[in-house]
C-alpha cells in the first residue's frame, strides 16, 4: 500500500484546520469518525497508513455549509458532492476530507450502517489532539470504536483508498 508523504499529511492537516475553523466560527456541530477518530484517540495524529480525514455533520447543517461554500473553497479547495449527494468532499489535488451527512446519527450509505452513531451518545463533544489540530470526538467514543473496530486496542487494519482492490491487512499493535 502506498503511504502518504509527510507533505501530503501536512496538507490534510491544513485542510482540516481550514474547514473546522469555518465550521466552528459558524456554530456548526461536527465530529470525526472512522480512521480519523481512531487516529485521534490512539495516536493523537493521523494513522500512518490512512489517506483521508473523515468528519460528520448533521443533515440540517448542510444548507449553511453550502452557503459558506466560497469561504470553504477559498482559492485552493473544491467542495463537491459525492456518491449521489450522500456526502461531501473537500478536495485538493489527490487529497480529500470526507464530510459525511448524517440524519440523526444515521448514515445514508448502506455500507456505513454499522458506523451509525447513537446521537444521544455523541453530545457533548470532547476535544482531542490530532497532529497540529484539535478535533471534536463523540462523548461515548470508546463505545463507538468498540462497535466499529472491536480489536482497536490490540491490532490495526491497514486500508488505503489508492489500492483499487481495497485490500485490508491486519497487524498486531
Amino acid at each position: 500500500m502506498e503511504k502518504l508523504t509527510q507533505e501530503e499529511i501536512n496538507k490534510l492537516y491544513e485542510m482540516l484546520k481550514h474547514i473546522t475553523n469555518i465550521l466552528n466560527k459558524n456554530s456548526l456541530k461536527w465530529w470525526v469518525k472512522g480512521g480519523t477518530l481512531l487516529g485521534a484517540v490512539r495516536h493523537n495524529a493521523m494513522i500512518e497508513w490512512d489517506d483521508d480525514i473523515d468528519i460528520c455533520i448533521d443533515k440540517k447543517d448542510v444548507p449553511l455549509l453550502l452557503w459558506l461554500k466560497y469561504q470553504v473553497e477559498g482559492n485552493k479547495y473544491k467542495l463537491v458532492y459525492a456518491s449521489g449527494k450522500k456526502y461531501l468532499k473537500l478536495k485538493y489535488d489527490n487529497l480529500w476530507i470526507d464530510i459525511f451527512i448524517l440524519d440523526n446519527g444515521i448514515f445514508p450509505q448502506k455500507h456505513h450502517q454499522k458506523s451509525n452513531f447513537d446521537i444521544e451518545k455523541v453530545f457533548p463533544l470532547h476535544k482531542c489532539k490530532f497532529g497540529p489540530c484539535e478535533v471534536n470526538i463523540p462523548n461515548y467514543y470508546e463505545e463507538w470504536l468498540n462497535k466499529r473496530f472491536p480489536t482497536w486496542r490490540t491490532e490495526y487494519i491497514k486500508y488505503n483508498h489508492k489500492d483499487n482492490k481495497k485490500n485490508k491487512t491486519r497487524e498486531l499493535i
